[in-house]
């Protein structure tokens, strides 16, 4: 599945011309033809009775014009009609259909008939690394917002409303920026201490630096610090503090200089840009940023990897601020701490959490071998590169010439007042998330969504009670995990609240004059914010994500979710969209947020969001199999020219094929208790094939410039199809143990000897047997209602109705069947000898438990409607027909020979009882003898090991043609720029995702 995350990108292009200009197949061309003579001539050489009959032929055309324009408004008033055709559903009939390219067979290429017509409509606007339905809907909601900032009067709102105001004015006075250029960061490096770049340095300060750079204006050079949390006692804060330092997305970068010697050099040029609009000089601006870029890479040769980083328990050490101390000593730890986390007071003994404790010993190391003047160039440098982007137009150009390097896009076209809104959204995004949420939220979608979330949980559950691999103590853990998944829908509701609101902003000072005051003002409250968080207990509520993000959250040490309003909306969810596509939508991406809890992350907490181990050691270790299998799977496959890291990416793996399956049987479940829902028209797919297009139209990608060899889309098709592959033999796997147990189970035939064979077995059971007998009736048997004298003990009555839908893609009528009624009686049945002399019988328990039931048919008719004139042009003015009525009836009859497959047990009363086992196993009731239910069941087997074969040759095939694609494609010039996602770069640098911070989003 694609990121979920929030883009601050540009409007979306207008979509293309529809064709070339040719004529449709199905179009008519109407006009006059040149030639000798005209109409009015032609007409005067007919005939009298010639012209009689074309005034009569035209009159019936006329009366027949009416008759199908009244029959077709009774047609489609017809409430039980199957398709739906109300304004709602025409409507979004039309934009899948728009998205769709019915060109292509979707069981070549799912992907592109899904959404092959929403790429050519959506062209990779200019400035984007990639686009897709998320950062369409975000260019929307940033509209919305630019409207509500910019027309709006706040006289009788809270005051947090009219600081949002206040910012974003001050972000968009470009006038007043350009007239200040460089002169407020220039001024703040000096009252630092200075920059050995631009001038005279303090060289004995390296401690004070730290404190400005890092507390005051929360940059992060060598590690972050923050309050969150305790991950193993989530009902407490505490100090935190992880590895951090790089600019530049990934170690990756600095590491592999062959590959990436167009960035290196790319970025070494931003370096110099900077420093010297800053006042340096350009040679020994080049020369000491060369050394910062030197010591970075150091830092990237110490930093660990994000994939191996995914153990939460490994990477976990609490420790006091005297044993960090004594850890990493090039740091006063306790003068540091007690500085950012001011007023607190500190001791020692203060408790912290530290992730990469090998990491923290290496930086010290690195810091006390480092010459001053290089750390004092690279702290200043993060302070640099965190402030730049509230500067003057020319260091926003020097920027986007390194984004163009890094990530292969042109110059951005973003219009001023989007950028001023992504900054206001990070800042104030709460009180801006009160403005957007007044004046576009629907309040009842919140409790529509929380039953759809109601609804994948109980899909989620039972899907583990399929999990044969998971023992019963942690498959109730699960589910009390599930169960204890705290959802947090639309908003928090204190932003409805005027004063709730003005204390969470109590203390910030904004100013419609200066940009950059209000961007300091607010680094320097966010770390009060954060010093007041640290002795109170964390707030459950407390979101992490702003609501008109779109994207959506799990928050491990909470163990909750968050879907934000700014996802709650077209074409992820619509109140009048189908349920098809709601739960395809914003069903999916609801599934994929509540299996992060059970990813290879997520399970490591329990319910309470607490770091324990709670698996027992067999699941623990099955599961790691299973994840490794994925792994290695995602690892073999290829994107702009680099492997996947299957490991890095595993988390998002699990989620999205999790999410996706918890959603449908979701989906399937909501459908057996409410009934199938009205088709849509034109599209002639059924409910279930439009649950998968819209899942695949919710998260269209459009592949830019980064997405060279295979686009996300395609790598969910190849590692579906894999997966596929993989299920196929897994349950090709099962199917062979069960033959396997039951060739090795005792056969058994119903006869006199029967009793003492089963008395003489340990607890009077025979835990899995197969026996053979006669059924007969315990009570009266059951009649057939439709052959006389034909009696049975299990009865199935069934009622089906079968339609015919026309189906645009292939041009022909499809099948669609739905049941109308189904009965099934039973009585209590015996199992007896063929001998008639003997006199054991065995009763049969619980047979509606079995596997398949073990029914023929003795009845079947189908009756086909008489079409009128009426069902003829419904035919033809919505697409579909009906085929006739199915009515049948099956019975197990008395007198059948009938193979049973369970436990044997002799109950105290001296009867014998065929049940399900208790011990496991597949209980089975079949029609004949032993050998020809066991040459069935192997056939069964042997098909899925077939159908898994077949997957894997299709997940090849996908994978081969990339291949070809890749090797075909002319190479661009020079070197390649790394990671996705637009956006400024790494430590203190792009954009994520409101308010800051935020759990797991999708992968």
């Amino acid at each position: 599945m694609p990121n979920y995350k929030r883009a601050t990108l540009q409007d979306e292009e207008g979509p293309e011309p529809a064709g070339d200009g040719s004529a449709s197949p199905d179009s008519v061309e109407v006009g006059f033809r040149k030639g000798p003579g005209t109409l009015l001539s032609r007409l005067a050489s007919r005939s009298q009775l010639e012209l009689v009959l074309c005034a009569v032929a035209v009159s019936l055309a006329l009366l027949l014009s009416v008759a199908v324009v009244t029959l077709a408004i009774q047609y489609r008033r017809d409430p039980s009609h199957s398709t739906c055709l109300t304004d709602a559903c025409v409507r979004v009939a039309s934009k899948i259909l728009e998205a769709l390219d019915t060109e292509m067979d979707p069981c070549q290429d799912f992907y592109q008939y899904s959404c092959g017509g929403w790429i050519k409509r959506n062209p990779l606007p200019n400035g984007r690394s990639k686009w897709s339905t998320f950062n369409s809907i975000w260019d929307q909601n940033q509209a919305i917002m630019k409207h509500l900032l910019e027309n709006a009067t706040f006289n009788s709102s809270s005051e947090a409303e009219r600081k949002t105001q206040r910012y974003y004015l001050s972000c968009l006075k470009e006038q007043r920026i350009e007239e200040l250029g460089s002169q407020p960061l220039m001024e703040l490096i000096d009252k630092i201490g200075g920059w050995n770049i631009t001038g005279s340095w303090n060289q004995t300060s390296f401690m004070e630096v730290l404190k400005s750079v890092s507390g005051t204006y929360r940059a992060t050079p060598f590690f972050t610090v923050y309050v969150g949390a305790d991950s193993k006692s989530s009902n407490s804060n505490i100090i935190q503090v992880d590895q951090s330092g790089l600019f530049l997305p990934s170690r990756d970068y600095y590491l592999n200089k062959t590959a990436n010697e167009r960035v290196l050099a790319a970025y070494l040029d931003y370096m110099v840009e900077l420093g010297t609009l800053l006042g340096g000089t350009p040679e020994p601006t080049r020369l000491q940023m060369q050394q910062v870029l030197d010591f970075e890479t150091q830092l990237a040769n110490i930093t660990v990897p994000q994939a191996e980083r995914r153990d939460d328990e490994k990477i976990y050490h609490k420790m006091s601020i005297a044993e960090l101390q004594l850890l990493a000593p090039a740091i006063d730890w306790l003068d540091y701490l007690s500085y950012a986390l001011a007023p607190l007071e500190l001791a020692d003994t203060e408790p912290v959490v530290v992730y990469g404790d090998t990491y923290l010993q290496q930086v010290s190391d690195l810091i006390n071998d480092t010459d001053r003047s290089i750390l004092n160039n690279y702290l200043i440098w993060n302070l640099v590169q965190k402030t730049a982007s509230s500067l003057d137009q020319r260091f926003e150009t020097a920027q986007e010439r390194l984004l163009e390097t890094l990530y292969g896009t042109r110059k951005s076209c973003t219009p001023r007042w989007q950028t001023c809104i992504s900054n206001t959204d990070d800042t104030l995004g709460f009180a801006l998330g009160s403005l957007f949420v007044k004046a576009t939220f629907d309040r009842d979608s919140k409790a529509i969504a929380e039953e759809m979330i109601s609804e994948i949980r109980a899909a989620f559950e039972v899907s583990l009670d399929q999990l044969d691999w998971m023992d019963e103590k942690t498959r109730q853990a699960a589910k009390e995990k599930a169960d204890a998944i705290y959802d947090m829908i639309g908003f928090p509701d204190f932003i409805l609240d005027n004063k709730e609101l003005d204390d969470v902003y109590d203390g910030y000072e904004v100013s419609e004059d200066s940009f950059f005051q209000n961007m300091l003002n607010f680094y320097n409250f966010s770390a009060k914010v954060m010093a007041d968080q640290l002795r109170k207990p964390p707030n459950r509520d407390q979101w992490s994500m702003t609501p008109q993000t779109v994207n959506a959250y799990y928050l491990p040490t909470k163990n909750g979710i968050v879907f934000p309003a700014g996802i709650l909306q077209a074409p992820f969810y619509a109140r009048n969209h189908p349920k098809a596509l709601n739960f395809g939508g914003i069903g999916v991406v609801m599934g994929h947020e509540l299996t992060h809890a059970f990813d290879d992350q997520g399970r490591e907490y329990d319910k309470e969001g607490n770091l324990r181990p709670w698996w027992q050691n067999s699941s623990l270790e099955a599961f790691k199999n299973r994840t490794a299998c994925m792994t290695e799977q995602y690892g073999r496959y290829t994107v702009h020219s680099e492997k996947v890291n299957g490991r890095q990416t595993l988390g998002e793996n699990i989620a999205d094929n999790g999410g996706l399956k918890a959603a449908y049987n979701a989906y399937k479940s909501w459908l057996q208790k409410n009934g199938e829902e009205k088709r849509l028209p034109a599209l002639g797919l059924t409910n279930h094939q439009l649950f998968f297009v819209g899942f695949a139209q919710a998260l269209s990608p459009k592949p830019g410039t980064m997405d060279k060899h295979i686009t996300p889309g395609e790598l969910l098709c190849l590692g579906s199809s894999l997966a596929f592959s993989g299920l196929f033999y897994y349950l090709y796997r099962r199917k062979a143990r069960v033959v396997a147990r039951i060739q090795e189970a005792p056969k058994l035939q119903v006869d006199d000897n029967l009793p003492a064979l089963v008395s003489a077995a340990e607890g009077r059971c025979l835990p899995y047997v197969a026996l053979e007998g006669i059924v007969l009736p315990a009570q009266a048997a059951l009649t057939s209602h439709y052959h006389e004298g034909l009696q049975g003990v299990i009865q199935k009555l069934l009622l089906k109705e079968h339609r015919l839908i026309w189906n645009s893609l292939v041009r022909s009528w499809s099948e669609s069947e739905r049941v109308l009624s189904e009965q099934i009686y039973t009585v209590p049945f015996l199992l007896a000898s063929p001998v008639p002399e003997a006199v054991t019988q065995v009763s049969v328990d619980s047979p509606l438990q079995a596997v398949c039931l073990p029914l023929e048919m003795v009845y079947e008719r189908f009756q086909q409607p008489t079409h009128g004139l009426r069902d003829l042009l419904g035919q033809y003015l919505i697409g579909e027909k009906p085929k006739g009525i199915l009515e049948t009836e099956e019975m197990l009859r008395v007198g059948a020979g009938l193979t049973g497959i369970g436990e044997l047990s002799l109950h105290p009363d001296g009867s014998l009882h065929l049940q399900p086992p208790a011990q496991g196993g597949e209980f089975f009731l079949c029609l004949g003898d032993w050998q020809t239910v066991l040459s069935e069941l192997e056939a069964a087997s042997g098909l899925w090991k077939g159908a898994a074969l077949l997957c894997a040759a299709a997940g090849l095939a996908v994978l081969l043609h990339a291949l070809c694609r890749a090797y075909r494609r002319p190479r661009p010039g020079g070197g390649g720029g790394g990671g996705g996602g637009g956006g400024g770069g790494g430590g203190g640098g792009g954009g994520g995702g409101g308010g800051g911070g935020g759990g797991g989003g999708g992968g």
